[in-house]
């Protein structure tokens, strides 16, 4: 990439020596695991009991655990939650986050992938650092093992634990611990997708590929960097599904860690996911014991560097939106990044001004024009409403975060009812506003010409293209199609003819 400024590459921290995570333990653990809390998804009582176990299992190893419990509205019932909280005190209050979620899919029968293995990990990985403190004394930081609930529904539990925590600025860094034992993984990919807004900070990105390329000769699974095309469409749509999300998105720095899926394995890998498949057959002491000693590399590189250390590498490292070529070290961001997303904001703001003639004729152009585009415009903007009104009459759902699950049956079976009314109650409103424009058309001397509703179509898209850079740049992506729009010359077409 060009007009990139260089990141340096971390420096090993810690010793690939003493990873010590034991994959047959987590093995073991994990089988107990789903045989004993099998249907264990949000609100079941199963749900309850593998929380329980994960509580007394936590205690045992020393820490200092709490429960947090409350309920959402999903699937228009309340839905009872509960994340377990353990702390491991380090000689620094400041806290490095360990999270897997002991909810699963309601398609799921023993969940052993999404998330026993995380669950099976994040034990394992307390194994190792409580055993460690009661030999050597405190640790570095602070570590949290967090057990969280509702991940499936839009990661509740995650989200609940950073907006009540009393000082989220005190966490170093967080880590998602997903999907990661099935027999066919062959490495690490980080997850580094904000829930609606926010991207993991590149010093953490590159600290975890550092980490876990060091530990590699120790047996622990190497980080694949993410493309930077990928970097892009993740930024686009920043809708997270793991539990580094709502971390990431109220400013912590935070990624998950999943295992990676070779091409040949695509498809049972698709078909053993969110459901009955996702099962103990599936899964491989190896691969867990090379996923966990990944995350615990990523830990210890973190201890190591000391808080010194980390505050350094994320001043050096900046803020904001950025693409990271990890193969060269470079990152784009800065003036040279927001100039490309001032420009597309400038096009369609230019086009407005083009198509009324000048900016002179702007106000004229829009004066004319304005009530042909409400009265396309209000009757979408009103819709949103309207489907707050079906939820309310109960022909639809009702959903805190998330509606449903990727495979769950309610996203394939549509409800009616709710579809007619939607639809009739648009064609209404459409019908409505464009009468409504052509009276008031009628009174300023008829029809806009297209020049006007073109200035006006593209003006309102600059104003968008404003909110969004302002909200999430990399969601201009999608309006780059519309760019389209400035070539349209009436019905004679951009090419004039």
């Amino acid at each position: 990439m060009s007009a990139c400024a260089s990141e340096p590459t971390p420096a090993v921290a810690y010793d690939p020596g003493a990873l010590a995570f034991d994959g047959d333990a987590a093995y073991a653990r994990l089988g107990r695991f789903v045989a004993d809390f099998p249907d264990r998804d949000s609100g079941q009582a199963n749900n309850a009991r593998a929380a329980d176990f994960i509580d007394a299992e936590l205690r045992a190893r020393g820490l200092e655990c709490a429960r947090d419990r409350w309920s959402v509205v999903n699937f228009s019932r309340e839905l009872a939650l509960g994340d377990v909280i353990c702390r491991l005190p380090g000689a620094s209050p400041r806290e490095i986050v360990l999270v897997a979620h002991h909810d699963q899919s309601p398609e799921t029968i023993e969940g052993a992938d999404n998330d026993g293995s995380g669950i099976a990990i994040l034990l394992g990985l307390a194994d190792v650092f409580s055993r460690e403190a009661s030999a050597g004394g405190p640790r570095p930081f602070t570590l949290v093992f967090l057990a969280a609930d509702g991940e499936e529904w839009g990661m509740l539990g995650s989200r609940r634990y950073v907006q009540t925590h009393p000082d989220p600025q005190r966490i170093v860094a967080a880590i998602s611990l997903d999907n990661l034992g099935k027999r066919f993984y062959d490495g690490l990919i980080v997850e580094p997708t904000g829930q609606f807004r926010g991207y993991a900070p590149t010093w953490l990105v590159a600290t975890a590929e550092a980490a876990t390329a060091a530990g590699a000769a120790a047996g622990a699974w190497a980080i694949d960097p993410r493309p930077p095309l990928q970097q892009v469409l993740d930024q686009a749509v920043p809708i997270s599904f793991m539990d580094q999300g709502p971390f990431v998105g109220a400013g912590v720095p935070a990624i998950g860690l999943a295992g990676r899926v070779p091409g040949e394995h695509m498809e049972i890998h698709w078909q053993t996911y969110h459901s009955p498949g996702d099962t103990m057959e599936q899964q491989s002491a190896a691969s867990l014991g090379r996923a966990g000693r990944g995350a615990e590399a990523i830990v210890r590189q973190l201890e190591g560097m000391g808080e010194a250390g980390v505050d350094a590498a994320r001043a050096a490292a900046g803020a904001g939106p950025y693409l990271r070529d990890a193969a060269t070290g470079e990152v784009l961001r800065g003036a040279g990044l927001w100039a490309i997303f001032a420009a597309i904001v400038g096009l369609f703001a230019v086009g407005s001004a083009r198509a009324a003639g000048g900016l002179s004729r702007v106000g004229v152009a829009w004066r004319s024009a304005l009530p042909h585009a409400l009265g396309l415009g209000l009757p979408l903007l009103l819709s949103v409403g309207l489907l707050y009104a079906l939820v309310a009459a109960g022909l639809m759902l009702d959903f805190h975060l998330y509606p449903a699950t990727n495979k769950d049956p309610e996203l394939f079976h549509p409800r009616w009812p709710a579809v007619f009314a939607y639809v009739g109650g648009l064609a209404l409103m459409l019908f409505g506003g464009r009468r409504l424009a052509a009276r008031l058309q009628a009174r300023g001397g008829g029809p806009p010409s297209f020049a006007a509703r073109k200035s006006v179509a593209l003006g309102l898209v600059a104003a968008a293209a404003l909110y969004v850079a302002a909200i999430n740049p990399f969601s201009l992506l999608f309006l780059v199609p519309a760019l389209a729009w400035l070539g349209v010359r009436g019905r004679a077409g951009a090419l004039g003819r």
